[in-house]
């Protein structure tokens, strides 16, 4: 039987290609475009990884991948497109979709990436979000400085990873955050090519889980979308948030009670509808307030550390199970799952830390040994700035247990005294370090 033709679009962000390519050759001709803007080591890694496929092509210009890609579609003719990282999932799917193979509608695309769009349209469907101030100027801020409801969220309108998001306690605080949170995205390579604007949202209101009082008050629910519709495949949750919004870990599946679960995946299938997502997946964030759940974010792309944790927690293969509804054919999307999994990213204090003493992989695995994968451990003498989000963690590692609060134990001990010695450092030691 001939393999049907797939073309991957690899990029930092998303899974990682020695993770999920093997499978996909296995069943499909790859070929793999792939964003090479890595340092030198992240690249060769990255290199390496994607040589599994008879056919890859690097892409040094963030800019130049839209052309490529269709070049590279021109050429091989594929029968589906796959994207993974948040970096490139909507070019590829513009690609897609261009060529009449399975994706996301352009309009669909935009709300996906643009949060204020995106707002729009959920509001436009009767869903509760928060009304965002959109603010391109000084003169925008001073307007919500004067009539904005605080506390609130400062966030881009096209962000990743939590980056340049901030709680704005009240108005006085308003202007010299925003100049900051411009400059930041100006600088990142990731989103200032969407030259994003910025957004004030009142916070929403938490409310404490009663079943897990260790657990945040948000989840994140994960989607494979099919020619049949959405299809829940698991809620995540979460440990409590580190000021600014920086996440610390989140486990699959849920142990939150079917009574809690149930508005939760009805919230999350309503703003599905309202914004005519058709293909993909999605990791969407919710809220979890007294008024019900709220829609924080709908991402048209996996979820960080989703795929390793279904891997782990129910041998679940999602990259492959995209890859073929990207090509037409079915695909699983009732995960079975035989234990917990967890993606842990715990976060330094806010502001600019110098880290003094940091543990070995052998020490942490030997400390916990429900660590599968150790991916970075921040060493000694790096300085840890909580203002580039959640990629700012000081361990980025996955674990699986049987029970749910083995992982909350370990994910709570990881960055402990014991193991992690941080020193608070003015901006301007930051600079003289760095």
């Amino acid at each position: 039987m001939t393999k049907r033709r797939l073309l991957v679009v690899d990029a930092p962000g998303g899974p990682r290609p020695e993770q999920y390519l093997r499978s996909l050759c296995e069943e499909f001709s790859v070929t793999v475009v792939w964003l090479s803007v890595e340092a030198p080591a992240g690249r060769d890694r990255r290199r390496a990884a994607v040589s599994l496929a008879p056919t890859d092509i690097a892409v040094g210009n963030p800019l130049d991948l839209a052309g490529e890609i269709r070049r590279v579609a021109d050429a091989h003719e594929p029968d589906g497109i796959l994207a993974l990282s948040e970096r490139v999932v909507h070019v590829a799917q513009s690609a897609a979709y261009e060529r009449g193979l399975p994706a996301n509608r352009p309009e669909t695309l935009q709300a996906l990436q643009d949060k204020r769009i995106q707002r729009e349209q959920l509001a436009k469907a009767g869903l509760a979000v928060p009304e965002p101030w959109v603010l391109r100027t000084e003169r925008d801020c001073a307007a919500a400085a004067g009539g904005a409801a605080f506390p609130a969220v400062l966030k881009p309108s096209v962000g990743m990873g939590s980056i340049a998001t901030y709680l704005i306690p009240g108005p006085e605080e308003l202007l010299a955050t925003w100049r900051s949170a411009m400059e930041i995205v100006a600088a990142d390579s990731r989103i200032a090519h969407h030259s994003p604007v910025l957004l004030l949202e009142e916070l929403l209101p938490g409310m404490d889980p009663v079943d897990e009082p260790r657990l945040g008050d948000y989840v994140s629910v994960e989607v494979l979308v099919t020619d049949d519709g959405p299809n829940i495949l698991a809620v995540s949750d979460k440990l409590p948030l580190s000021p600014p919004f920086r996440e610390n870990a989140h486990f699959l599946p849920s142990v939150r009670p079917p009574g809690v679960l149930a508005p939760i995946t009805d919230c999350v299938l309503a703003a599905h509808e309202a914004l005519g997502i058709t293909h993909g997946v999605t990791h969407t964030e919710v809220k979890l307030t007294p008024a019900g759940p709220a829609i924080i974010e709908v991402n048209g792309r996996v979820g960080g550390g989703v795929t390793e944790e279904l891997r782990l927690a129910a041998n679940y293969d999602l990259p492959l199970h995209l890859a073929r509804t990207a090509v037409g054919r079915p695909a699983d999307t009732r995960p079975a799952f035989h234990r917990y999994a967890s993606f842990l990213t715990p976060q330094p204090p806010q502001g600019h830390h110098v880290v003094r003493r940091s543990p070995a992989t052998a020490e942490l695995r030997a400390a916990f040994p429900a660590l599968d994968e150790i991916v970075h451990i921040t060493a000694a003498g790096q300085i840890a700035d909580s203002a580039v989000g959640t990629a700012g963690n000081l361990v980025k590692a996955f674990a699986a247990a049987p029970a749910h609060e083995d992982l909350v134990d370990l994910a709570e001990r990881i960055t402990g005294p014991e193991y992690f010695r941080l020193e608070e450092i003015s901006a301007g030691d930051k600079e003289k370090k760095t």
